[in-house]
């Protein structure tokens, strides 16, 4: 008796023991699955059923119609598919319930590579061939490309395919706005296509901190990738999307290419379009920047400020780094200007170029200049950023003197502006480009010379020395 209940305990304590073992290596597996996922989210799809039945939440709100040019998008607008297509002013298309397959984005590259990695590489490399099912709606849309803008979008939209009820690996619930880069190593483009999509957040009234960034292009990583990730919630290129199947946004705006930005040089403004003011403070605040100080001119205290062009390795395209539009004696220029303006204590003359700085310091400086010198090039794109009623002083050859790109985008931020007609590698350039600085701050506050033997112009203050750090943008 006494052995068959020892049996019997032995063989309960066994399985026991068995049980707590298999109860151990479940929540091991578990974890380390857990681990994995949250490691890397694309390595566990799980899917889901959309159907033209589903609820689908779209945020619906009022659009703003105010000022130019949203007025006009709000007049011409073509809606299709029970809405779920809208077509404005033929520029610019909004989406609801589109599925992506991004698998049909066929491509040489990801995008977001080092670019020492993919130097020479051809440009073509760097964009998507759209086929047939990489976007699908679940109505069908009849003669849509009569409708379609004609640019990028019409080669997407050709993609356009029908479903009634689809597995989706991804439900995306913010909205998302699609983006098709065209230069985005280069500051001017960079920020003409920024303030495009603030503007479709103004008019469909989305917060831009909210709003998520799809990039539709493969470039490599560049030093201007942080304005994205700082003006929106978040970005995400295309091809890193290749591992799931199918991704369903409940609402995504496909943005006009760069060419239609409402500040780029070929529309030509000379006043403000609408939500300018608001985009250039939303830029300077989420880089700390106080747009509110020092908002009046102090003649007592200016600051003149030189950017000068130096090499650097931008895109794939110039391995070498080598830039045009560089003064020949820009050391000379350089050392005969801050001799000129050491003689006056009312003005603080400082120069570097924009290679190593942050976008945090580049607009710091810039915030805090009166006076901007610096050769046509698309670091003058900073004069968005300014102070209003503060100077612009472009330097310009009978080469390019007929560029008006920066001109124009002064006037939009209420800059005084001079074009300032130089020859390069002339002994007589430094004094040209002092006479012209003279001019614009003797119209920016009649200053008086101050008593001493130089006969100075300028009020006096003293001088404040310090340099300023490079930054990537040219």
């Amino acid at each position: 008796m006494y052995l068959r209940c020892y049996s019997i305990h032995s063989i309960s304590r066994r399985r026991n023991y068995f049980f707590h073992a298999i109860l151990v290596i479940l929540c091991i597996s578990s974890f380390l699955a857990l681990k994995k996922t949250k490691a890397n989210p694309s390595s566990s799809i799980h899917t889901h059923t959309v159907s033209t039945f589903q609820n689908i939440s779209t945020n619906k709100t009022a659009l703003n119609c105010v000022g130019d040019p949203l007025k006009q998008w709000c007049k011409n607008q073509v809606q299709l598919c029970n809405s779920s297509l809208t077509v404005y002013n033929r520029l610019f298309v909004l989406t609801r319930a589109i599925t992506l397959q991004p698998q049909y984005a066929k491509g040489k590259r990801i995008g977001g590579e080092d670019i020492q990695t993919v130097l020479n590489q051809p440009e073509q490399n760097e964009y998507f061939q759209f086929e047939k099912d990489f976007i699908r709606l679940s109505c069908k849309v009849e003669n849509i490309q009569e409708n379609i803008p004609n640019s990028h979008l019409s080669s997407i939209f050709s993609s356009l395919t029908t479903y009634e009820t689809q597995p989706v690996t991804q439900i995306i619930d913010e909205t998302t706005i699609a983006v098709n880069r065209r230069d985005y190593a280069n500051f001017y483009h960079t920020i003409t296509d920024l303030y495009t999509v603030y503007l479709l957040c103004c008019f469909f009234r989305r917060d831009p901190k909210s709003v998520r960034i799809l990039f539709l292009d493969a470039h490599p990583k560049g030093n201007l990738d942080i304005l994205w990730s700082h003006l929106f919630h978040s970005y995400t290129r295309l091809g890193e999307l290749k591992a799931l199947p199918s991704i369903f946004y409940r609402e995504l705006i496909w943005s006009q290419p760069q060419s239609h930005s409402e500040i780029d040089i070929q529309r030509y403004r000379r006043s403000a379009p609408s939500c300018f003011i608001e985009f250039r403070e939303h830029v300077l605040t989420q880089f700390n920047i106080s747009y509110k100080e020092n908002e009046q001119v102090n003649c007592q205290a200016l600051n003149v400020f030189f950017l000068v062009r130096h090499n650097y390795v931008a895109h794939p395209r110039n391995p070498s780094g080598k830039i045009t539009r560089q003064l020949t004696n820009e050391q000379q220029i350089l050392d005969d200007l801050k001799i000129k303006f050491s003689k006056y204590r009312g003005v603080n003359f400082s120069f570097n170029h924009f290679e190593e700085s942050s976008i945090e310091q580049q607009l710091n400086v810039i915030s805090q200049t009166d006076i901007f010198i610096g050769v046509h090039g698309a670091g003058l794109t900073h004069v968005l950023f300014m102070k209003p009623n503060r100077c612009l002083v472009e330097l310009a050859t009978l080469l390019w003197e007929s560029q008006h790109h920066f001109e124009l985008m002064a006037s939009i931020n209420s800059i005084n502006y001079r074009r300032c007609l130089i020859t390069d590698g002339s002994p007589e350039t430094s004094q040209t480009i002092f006479e012209c600085v003279k001019s614009k701050i003797d119209r920016m506050c009649s200053l008086a010379p101050v008593q001493n033997d130089a006969q100075p112009i300028f009020t006096a203050l003293s001088r404040i020395n310090g340099s300023i750090s490079n930054s990537k943008i040219v």
